[in-house]
């Protein structure tokens, strides 16, 4: 009976290791051409992304706007009076009044300035591919995905 458990806890994991290297053997055998599955967009907004249609349908595209947080302070902020006391009502008020589009933003923003430092971006704009590759400098995502090929002919997986 232990041997028919210790060939099947067997088959198992064999099966396991044949599924984990038949997907690194299958990405190995992409086209250095082949389009990336996520570009991750790090940018401003100030310096917007071109239009998505810019790249293929099936590539998933996230844009970060890393000044999102302090925008929102901003505009909360703006035009306080002098007065201690006033100024702190007038942003309570203010606070109170932010909507749920605003909340969402916010967390967008905490989201991306989280990746960048995953990903120790240390400027923008900049894209990452597939989170192998970042293109810093450029808010044009064709020409940004020019580089990408270009790296991955040269680095193939």
């Amino acid at each position: 009976m232990t041997q028919i458990l210790h060939w099947k806890q067997l088959v198992c994991w064999g099966s396991l290791v044949f599924m984990m290297a038949a997907g690194t053997a299958a990405r190995a055998l992409e086209p250095a051409t082949a389009p990336p599955r996520l570009i991750e967009v790090f940018t401003a907004s100030d310096l917007p992304p071109t239009p998505r249609d810019s790249t293929r349908a099936h590539v998933e595209m996230r844009v970060y706007e890393l000044d999102g947080i302090a925008r929102l302070e901003a505009r909360l902020s703006a035009n306080l009076s002098g007065g201690p006391g006033s100024s702190r009502n007038i942003a309570l008020q203010r606070v109170r009044q932010v909507n749920e589009t605003d909340r969402a933003r916010m967390r967008h923003a905490a989201v991306g300035l989280a990746r960048a430092a995953h990903y120790a971006i240390d400027r923008y704009p900049a894209m990452v591919f597939d989170g192998q590759v970042a293109v810093y400098g450029l808010t044009d995502v064709a020409a940004a995905l020019g580089h990408y090929r270009a790296w991955r002919t040269a680095n193939p997986p």
